[in-house]
């Protein structure tokens, strides 16, 4: 035997590329996309970092494909939902859902009848938003892919929000692109107190409060 010829390094062949984006994409969820160790992601799916980075190329490579999973299936399940309804209470409940509030589904369904993802049990919020969250702390590959799909969305929303204000559901003195801001920011701060741990009841209702600004007060939501 030949004691100069080198071990083979770089990917194991048990490396699944789907099951270790799932079990990133869990971990992200659950933590938070930047506080989950590369050696943790390697150790619960049996590979080695090395395989990781050749099948990824970084870290970062890893963290875009999770993201580009996750906003594909908002792309196809979640965006359509926007396009289809005509009542206000469907930016109400897209937050109360991030909230785990249990909300009336002819309106919003979010992903929950998604077959091809299931949040964690103890994970909070939208992974999504969470990730945005700390958009700047990514790298380029993980920015892009966040900002990629907040263009699809944006388009989607203001579509959305323009009829609201032609049913005169929505005070239609003010801009599309500010009330599109202007709600994002309001989910947001939902998942921000979220995840500092302030009650949910509390939440909801200092967003009842901030998108009430903004709703005509003839409107009825509950």
């Amino acid at each position: 035997m030949n004691k100069n010829l080198k071990k083979p390094v770089g990917r194991p062949k048990t490396l699944d590329r789907s099951i270790l984006i799932d079990i990133a994409l869990n971990e992200y969820w659950l933590y938070g996309i930047n506080n989950v160790s590369l050696s943790k992601i390697a150790n619960l799916a049996k590979v080695s970092r090395p395989g990781i980075y050749k099948e990824f190329g970084d870290e970062d490579g890893l963290k875009y494909e999770v993201i580009i999973k996750y906003t594909d299936i908002l792309t196809t399940e979640v965006i359509p939902q926007y396009y289809k309804t005509n009542h206000i209470k469907t930016m109400f409940y897209h937050i109360y859902s991030t909230l785990g509030y249990p909300v009336d589904k002819k309106y919003f369904m979010g992903i929950s009848k998604s077959n091809k993802i299931k949040k964690p049990i103890k994970a909070k919020g939208c992974l999504f938003e969470k990730s945005k969250l700390e958009k700047h702390k990514l790298n380029t590959k993980s920015k892009n892919a966040i900002e990629s799909f907040e263009k699809i969305r944006k388009k989607a929303f203001k579509n959305y929000l323009g009829r609201l204000q032609k049913t005169n559901q929505l005070d239609s003195s003010l801009k599309l692109d500010d009330i599109y801001d202007y709600f994002m920011a309001q989910l947001s701060l939902a998942q921000c107190l979220d995840m500092n741990g302030s009650k949910k009841e509390n939440i909801k209702i200092i967003i009842d409060t901030a998108l009430s600004s903004i709703v005509n007060p003839k409107i009825t939501l509950h």
